[in-house]
């Protein structure tokens, strides 16, 4: 069986502003440590016109990542594709694949901020097809000599040559964000590894989180099978917040305040720009769900924490809930988020270092 891995998530979330540079190099820091530790990844996020998440290119912090670490590698927890020219992104990764010396890990998404389509121009109704489009676009642009295309939404009408090609063959690995049983059946087709993330399954299905997320992975595992393909082939990713103290108490003091600091900004994210319904296209079963979720008083840290939406335990109990979503819904690899919502650096290195001699082995 093959050995579970390791990763750190940072959404750079840096609440103070004053103190942007610092923090971006705690934030780098942090990789830098989880290298030392064993760590075997690092997964990164972008997001425009908030505090809920600095990174506005996952393509340039990478790139920075690649020139401050030398083994770990370096995933996407989501590059959103409808963002940018697709032959922008496939030239841009393709560079960071080289700098990495082929490091690289794709994670692709089709974002779900209201208030970044409507800052972008882009029809947030059109996501999904853009999504689809884009990424063919990307694969095609890195595995053949040249590429002309005529879709929906990008058309390159002459055969262009994508240069340079990336440094892994045929390509990067490719994860796909998923939490509704579509984005499943989207990835099993796509033939891509899953990337799921307790925020946002829990977000959409509360204390059923974890029984929706063992039939979508199940959901996963028919369509690939339909397809002849074998499931077990598949990483399956899953990002959790995470904290660990050798006091449990005492985990959960410090990891509060920071984990509901996220939530509120998410809340607040997903309304602004969103049309008064609450509903776009595409996007009902989250914002519905989401809504209810914040109104019922979900997003409490004690709800998040009760539900096992959100980790911050003693290293003891932290390996129990682990091996038991390792086993539900057969996780090839951990992500830990340690660093949320602005919390002290000092902090996140004591748990990442608790985490990577108490927790990791024995998972």
């Amino acid at each position: 069986m093959a050995k579970t891995k390791f990763g750190v998530f940072s959404l750079s979330q840096f609440p103070d502003l004053a103190k942007v540079v610092e923090s971006f190099d705690n934030d780098l820091g942090f990789f830098e440590l989880a290298e030392q530790l064993g760590y075997d990844k690092v997964w990164i996020a972008e997001h425009l016109f908030s505090t809920y998440g600095l990174v506005t290119s996952t393509q340039v912090y990478a790139a920075a990542i690649a020139q401050r670490t030398k083994k770990i590698r370096i995933g996407m927890a989501v590059c959103a594709i409808p963002f940018n020219h697709p032959l922008r992104t496939a030239s841009d990764f393709a560079l960071v694949d080289i700098l990495s010396h082929g490091r690289l890990d794709f994670g692709v998404g089709r974002a779900y901020q209201p208030h970044e389509f409507v800052g972008l121009g882009v029809p947030m109704d059109q996501s999904r097809e853009m999504l689809a489009e884009g990424l063919d676009i990307v694969l095609k642009s890195w595995t053949q000599e040249k590429i002309a295309y005529r879709g929906k939404f990008w058309t390159i009408p002459e055969p262009v040559e994508l240069l340079p090609k990336p440094m892994q063959k045929p390509h990067p690995p490719v994860y796909q964000a998923t939490i509704s049983p579509e984005s499943f059946e989207q990835a099993a087709r796509a033939g891509v590894n899953l990337q799921m993330a307790s925020p946002f399954t829990y977000r959409t299905y509360r204390e059923r989180w974890m029984d929706e997320l063992e039939k979508n992975c199940a959901h996963f595992d028919k369509a690939c099978r339909d397809m002849d393909r074998d499931p077990r082939k598949a990483e399956r990713m899953l990002l959790l917040p995470f904290f660990v103290h050798e006091d449990a108490r005492q985990a959960r003091e410090i990891y509060k305040a920071h984990v509901e600091w996220f939530y509120a900004k998410v809340t607040a994210n997903q309304l602004a720009g969103a049309p008064q319904t609450g509903e776009i296209k595409g996007y009902e079963l989250t914002m519905r769900e989401g809504k209810k979720t914040r109104e019922m008083g979900y997003l409490s840290f004690d709800k998040l924490h009760q539900y096992g939406a959100c980790i911050a335990d003693d290293p003891e109990t932290c390996v129990a809930k682990l091996k038991e979503m390792k086993r539900r819904f057969g996780i090839t690899e951990f992500v830990f988020w340690f660093n949320i919502g602005g919390i002290d650096k000092g902090h996140v290195e004591r748990a990442m270092k608790l985490t990577a001699e108490k927790v990791m082995p024995y998972v």
